[in-house]
């Protein structure tokens, strides 16, 4: 056991670790910002076209979307609309703060394994040197991993969710007050 932490052995855990996070963040940003690329696209349909159908084959994102829309457009209660049509709108903005929890979270865990090295570093009492700073020697490379992980994901959705955001609540914005101008049927 005492090969495993002093060694690599943790280090490639928790680096390995750390990977896994960062492809569930990956994971789940792609899918949030394809719903908003569905929405934004929809609703910037909509507004260009009002009256045109269904384009081509559409995903089960696209239709759910478009389902949706339709109910909205003809409910009978305006405050259910306004309530789904700000569900919309609180969605999209939640993936800016979600893109910010996932990078902190990758750094934290590289940091955490960095002090988890200092720690191991620190209760040992003997007189060898080399004992006491080989665990936090490997344990920096989770900060490396953190770090860079981190860096991977800003850079993969960084400028593109911030533009497909903005583009999604204009297009909400002004999907919306299409709505309310619409006369009551």
């Amino acid at each position: 056991m005492e090969s495993f932490v002093e060694g690599w052995g943790l280090t490639i855990f928790l680096c390995g670790f750390i990977v896994l996070v960062f492809l569930g963040g990956w994971m789940h940003l792609r899918r949030e910002l394809a719903w908003v690329r569905a929405l934004t696209d929809h609703l910037g349909l909509e507004l260009i076209e009002p009256d045109a159908g269904p384009k081509g084959a559409a995903s089960l994102e696209v239709q759910q979307i478009r389902d949706d829309a339709h109910a909205i457009m003809t409910a009978r209660d305006p405050a259910w609309a306004q309530k789904q049509v700000r569900s919309w709108q609180m969605r999209a903005q939640r993936l800016e703060l979600a893109l910010a929890f996932w990078t902190d979270l990758l750094r934290q865990l590289g940091l955490l394994g960095t002090v988890l090295g200092i720690g191991l570093a620190l209760a040992y009492t003997g007189s060898d040197v080399t004992k006491l700073l080989g665990p936090l020697a490997l344990k920096v490379w989770t900060t490396v991993a953190g770090l860079a992980c981190s860096i991977l994901l800003s850079a993969g959705f960084g400028m593109k969710l911030t533009a497909w955001v903005d583009a999604c609540e204009k297009n909400l914005e002004a999907w919306d007050a299409r709505r309310l101008a619409r006369p009551a049927s």
